[in-house]
């Protein structure tokens, strides 16, 4: 396979529905793929059909409920790689931090990956792949982001697992940094705050998200690739 090309291959992503995983559902939908996507909004599902173009499947559930990604997953033709870019972000103080918070960030990102893998991989080919989305925190957290930070340590650590466990499948995380998606709007609150953040990195500006997207198909295609972390940061873990 030449790298960038999934003609005739099948490709699942799992919060393909908006942001950095519908920008990944474009690219591979215009690398030759086959493409289903998988949200929990049924409105952001429609949309998305319609952005990525005919033949896009779509299902609407949550990925760390086993049963009915299962249930998804068994009725495609076909699996040849699987991408997850699900996760959850809450925050709180230590003191505040219960529970049922990190069981959420720990869900989101590590179990939903684990229901991936153990679903699709008997289904896939030996030159198939996974890749999850991490997130920055696992290199360098903030306060009151540990239940994250937890969660996305863990996942690239369930990544380097699955490499050995998997092999000859490719099992690789991608860590974005700073990508213009409505979650960063939404969490920054404004444009001003949007500049603040792009001027504190060494490229100097906000992501797009067709450069993650550019990224994973690095990952999906390269066949030499297997348990590593690929960090698309613009520079801001060195900042």
């Amino acid at each position: 396979m030449s790298l960038m090309n999934l003609d005739g291959r099948s490709v699942l992503i799992l919060g393909g529905t908006s942001g950095m995983g519908l920008a990944t559902a474009v690219a591979a939908q215009r690398a030759g793929a086959d493409v289903a996507i998988v949200g929990r909004d049924p409105a952001k599902a429609a949309r998305a059909i319609e952005t990525v173009g005919d033949g896009t499947v779509s299902g609407v559930l949550d990925a760390r409920d086993t049963g009915a990604l299962a249930a998804f997953v068994n009725e495609l033709e076909a699996v040849d790689h699987v991408v997850s870019f699900t996760g959850d972000q809450p925050a709180a103080p230590i003191a505040e931090a219960d529970r049922d918070m990190f069981a959420s960030a720990f869900e989101a990102r590590v179990w939903a990956a684990r229901n991936a893998c153990a679903i699709a991989a008997p289904r896939m080919p030996p030159d198939g792949s996974f890749v999850f989305c991490s997130g920055l925190s696992a290199l360098r957290p903030r306060p009151g982001r540990s239940a994250g930070a937890v969660a996305t340590a863990a996942l690239e650590s369930f990544c380097r697992a699955m490499a050995v466990e998997l092999a000859p499948l490719r099992v690789n995380a991608i860590c974005p940094g700073a990508f213009g998606t409505g979650v960063l709007r939404r969490a920054l609150g404004s444009d001003a705050a949007l500049e603040r953040l792009a001027s504190t990195i060494p490229l100097g500006r906000i992501g797009d998200p067709a450069e993650i997207a550019h990224a994973v198909m690095f990952l999906l295609t390269n066949t030499y690739t297997t348990g590593t972390t690929l960090r698309v940061d613009g520079g801001i873990a060195l900042a």
